[in-house]
C-alpha cells in the first residue's frame, strides 16, 4: 500500500479529521510539511473540505527564510490550494528568559491558531510532526527530567491542533516525495548542534537506532502512551472543573485543587499557563503545587512569567501587569 493510501486509511481509522470543515495546513517548505500539504490536498478535495496552506515567516533566516515562503506559495498554487503568509516578529515579542526557538514556536502556533479562528468553526490546524519527532521529544523530556509528566507529541491537542503524521517516519515521507518528483526545502539551522533537539536528531537517536534497531518506534510508542495518560488526566481535571463551575484558566477554589492532588494540580497549572503562552519550569511547578496543597493561608509567587495568587479560598493565575484583587495583595 502506498503512502497516500496508508495516510487516508490512518485518517479513517483514527477519526482525527472526522467532521472538520476546514484545515489550516502548516507548511514550512521542509520535507515533512511539503508531503503533508500534498497528501492533504488530495484527501480534502473530494470531501469538499476547505484547505489553506499557511506559512509562518519568522524573519530569522534572511533570504533563505524568504525563499521558503516563495516555495510554499508556489507549491500551494500548483496544488490549487489557497496560500496564507503570516509574518511574526520573534525578536520583538521574545519574552525575558525565553529562547529564540521557544519564542518562534509560541508565535508560530499563535499565528496558526489565529488563522484557524478567522476561518470559522470546524477548522483545525494540521502540522507535519512525524514518528521521528515523537521519539526525539521523548528523549528531550527524559534528558530534562520531565519524563512522562509532559507526555509526548499529541495526535490531537485541546486547542484544535492535529498531527496525522505521527505513525509515519521522516524517511517514508521523503521517499514519497521522491516518487512524486517533488522537491522540498532544507533548513540549515537543523544542522546546528548547539540545539538539543538537533544533537538528538543528528547523533543520539541514529546511534541508538544503529545499536538497537527499532529504538525510534519504541520511543514513539512510549511517547504515545505518555500522551494517552495525560489525556486521561486532562479528562479528570475537566470533569472536576465542570462540576465546580469554573474553567481551565481559573479562578479555582483551593479545595478543588486539594481534591485533585499534586499531579493533577501541576497539570492544571501547565495548561492554564499555556493559555497565556507561558511554559512553567519543573522546579517552579513543584514549589507552587506544594504551596497550593499546603496550609499556607495567603501567598503569591511567579510561575512561568505569570503571577500565582492564593488565599484560603481561591487561587488565580494572572499576567504580571494585572493588579490582583485587594484582598489578595501581599502585605
Amino acid at each position: 500500500m502506498d503512502l497516500a493510501a496508508r495516510f487516508a486509511s490512518h485518517l479513517a481509522e483514527s477519526g482525527l479529521l472526522e467532521g472538520v470543515r476546514g484545515i489550516v495546513a502548516a507548511c514550512s517548505g521542509g520535507g515533512d510539511s511539503t508531503a503533508l500539504l500534498i497528501l492533504l490536498s488530495e484527501w480534502a478535495a473530494p470531501r469538499r473540505i476547505a484547505l489553506v496552506a499557511a506559512h509562518v515567516a519568522h524573519g530569522l533566516r534572511g533570504r533563505a527564510g524568504a525563499e521558503d515562503g516563495v516555495f510554499v506559495a508556489r507549491l500551494a498554487a500548483s496544488l490549487g490550494v489557497p496560500f496564507a503568509l503570516r509574518p511574526v516578529e520573534v525578536p520583538r515579542h521574545r519574552r525575558k528568559g525565553e529562547s529564540r526557538e521557544a519564542a518562534a514556536r509560541r508565535l508560530r502556533y499563535a499565528a496558526l491558531l489565529a488563522l484557524k479562528e478567522e476561518l470559522g468553526p470546524g477548522t483545525v490546524v494540521v502540522t507535519g510532526h512525524t514518528l521521528d519527532d515523537q521519539a526525539e521529544t521523548v528523549l528531550l523530556h527524559i534528558g530534562r527530567k520531565l519524563g512522562r509528566s509532559r507526555g509526548g507529541i499529541r495526535a490531537r491537542r485541546l486547542d484544535g491542533v492535529v498531527r496525522p503524521f505521527l505513525p509515519f517516519t521522516r524517511g517514508e515521507l521523503r521517499s514519497f516525495l521522491r516518487e512524486r518528483g517533488a522537491s522540498w526545502r532544507e533548513d540549515e539551522t537543523n544542522e546546528d548542534e548547539a540545539l538539543a533537539r538537533n544533537r538528538i536528531r543528528r547523533g543520539v537517536l541514529p546511534a541508538l537506532e544503529q545499536e538497537a534497531p527499532g529504538t525510534a518506534r519504541r520511543l514513539a510508542r512510549a511517547g504515545e502512551a505518555w500522551s494517552e495518560r495525560l489525556a486521561a488526566l486532562d479528562r479528570r481535571i475537566d470533569g472536576a472543573l465542570a462540576a465546580a463551575g469554573t474553567s481551565a484558566g481559573g479562578p479555582w477554589p483551593r479545595q478543588l485543587l486539594r481534591r485533585l492532588g499534586a499531579e493533577a494540580t501541576s497539570r492544571l497549572l501547565v495548561r492554564a499557563a499555556g493559555l497565556a503562552g507561558a511554559v512553567p519550569g519543573r522546579v517552579q511547578l513543584g514549589r507552587a503545587t506544594s504551596r497550593l496543597l499546603g496550609d499556607e493561608p495567603r501567598w503569591a509567587e511567579t510561575v512561568g512569567g505569570l503571577r500565582l495568587l492564593a488565599d484560603e479560598r481561591v487561587v488565580r493565575l494572572l499576567p504580571l501587569h494585572v493588579a490582583p484583587p485587594d484582598r489578595l495583595r501581599t502585605p
